[in-house]
């Protein structure tokens, strides 16, 4: 009863917020244009992702501030709050307040780039970090092996582990722009968003796993991204922006390395949006092009369009593909992962044939 009325109070705060912030982009015509590549016809508001990280960061504050005090990620205090916690709130408003200036006014590449170091940053600071690797062959992977003092505050001792720091800013960067490069049709990043969360929720309460606060924290991000969701939905009344993606990346990233790491169980959830951001980013390296904000159609979205199929019809396969294996990332071993996600690879070769076939006959 209690995660049903945290999902539900989420979920409706969420709606109404994007609601709310839906009508004040219209007002203050902070909107995007119709591009000549885009479906929509008319302006759509683009400041939506803020009932997202601003309803996730009321619920999560209330939560384990005032109604469950006791939970904590970790035993250490940052001005008397569980470190972690802290950490995850401070890269949220980071990132969220940050690529809403990018929103409205517009940053350059560089200057979001540093903006997502930074909130990374913040996060490693607190201890959160890929510390070891998955080995399905036999023991783990240990990344810690070389450190580097950085400064000594109150007898706290901090450092730069320079393999796992690389690793773990490498990973929240990465997802960060992983989700912004699906937020490209009517309500895939959200939906996307949704069935990860869900997925660590579900997990993160499993016997085995057993770690109330990291499902606390996924049942927050799937109702607060589901909210949003209804007026994302195709044809979308309103769009997430880059404050609403990167917020949705950052926590999506962090999720999987709390309390020892999930990172195999996220490689396989997400594997679609990854492979996809893979894909796309090697292309327009090959082409000499910017990986990260070079206006193309080339990821699997644009091609199911381009093939004659409906935005609705586009994100209703891939909220299947992502979900059948989040289904499968909840039953298996590492190495029945690692088999899988293999199997995602394949899958999505056999859909971008499949679609460019489908182009050609179209185009015939």
């Amino acid at each position: 009863m209690f995660y049903f009325l945290i999902f539900a109070t989420t979920l409706i705060l969420s709606f109404f917020l994007t609601g709310y912030f839906t009508r004040l982009g219209k007002r203050k015509k902070i909107v995007t244009k119709p591009r000549k590549r885009d479906i929509h016809k008319k302006p759509i508001p683009r400041i939506g992702g803020l009932a997202i990280s601003l309803s996730f960061l009321i619920v999560s504050l209330a939560i384990f501030l005032i109604v469950k005090p006791g939970l904590r990620l970790s035993d250490g205090l940052w001005l008397g709050v569980d470190k972690q916690l802290l950490a995850i709130w401070v890269g949220a408003i980071i990132i969220s307040a940050s690529m809403l200036i990018d929103d409205i006014k517009g940053l350059k590449s560089w200057q979001k780039f540093l903006f997502q170091i930074a909130a990374a940053l913040v996060v490693i600071a607190s201890g959160i970090g890929i510390d070891t690797l998955a080995n399905p062959f036999g023991e783990r992977f240990d990344l810690n092996a070389i450190y580097i003092p950085i400064v000594t505050i109150n007898g706290i001792s901090y450092h730069f582990s320079l393999i796992s720091d690389l690793f773990t800013i490498i990973w929240l960067v990465g997802m960060m722009n992983v989700i912004n490069f699906v937020d490209g049709v009517d309500g895939l990043a959200s939906g996307i968003s949704t069935i990860a969360a869900s997925t660590i929720f579900l997990l993160s309460l499993h016997f085995s796993v057993n770690q109330p606060e990291v499902a606390l924290i996924s049942l927050i991000l799937a109702a607060g991204s589901l909210g949003f969701l209804v007026w994302n939905f195709p044809p979308a009344k309103t769009f997430m922006g880059d404050n609403g993606s990167m917020f949705l990346g950052l926590i999506l990233g962090v999720l999987p390395l709390l309390s020892g790491g999930k990172l195999a169980t996220a490689f396989l959830v997400l594997g679609y949006p990854i492979v996809d951001g893979l894909i796309v980013a090697g292309g327009r390296i090959i082409k000499g092009k910017n990986p990260f904000n070079t206006p193309d159609k080339t990821h699997l979205h644009h091609r199911f369009i381009d093939a004659g199929y409906s935005s609705r019809q586009a994100i209703l396969v891939m909220y299947a593909v992502s979900a059948a294996f989040a289904w499968v990332a909840l039953r298996s071993s590492t190495i029945e992962k690692l088999i899988a996600f293999v199997a995602l690879l394949i899958v999505i070769f056999i859909l971008i044939m499949f679609l460019r076939y489908k182009r050609e006959q179209k185009n015939a």
